[in-house]
């Protein structure tokens, strides 16, 4: 099985946060993206053991980092 795993820079502790959006409540944080990788693997194990657990389908083909710039109104992506 594949799964889309999100990662994002907690900025409110220094840390990172991951979830699947595949799974429902399938998420975690760590300090460090290694902590990150093992805790998200536990928490898509846990998930799949669960189950109630709901697999949806993957929707999400792809991950855009998109810069706004409002002053001039003009879009640019990474």
């Amino acid at each position: 099985m594949n799964f889309s795993v999100i990662v994002e820079k907690d900025n409110l502790d220094g840390g990172y946060f991951a979830y699947v959006p595949q799974l429902k409540g399938c998420f975690t944080q760590a300090k460090t993206l290694d902590e990150l990788r093992e805790n998200i693997l536990e928490a898509i194990a846990v998930s799949l053991e669960d189950s109630n657990s709901d697999i949806k389908n993957s929707s999400v083909i792809d991950i855009w980092n998109m810069e706004i710039n409002t002053q001039y109104a003009s879009i640019t992506s990474n």
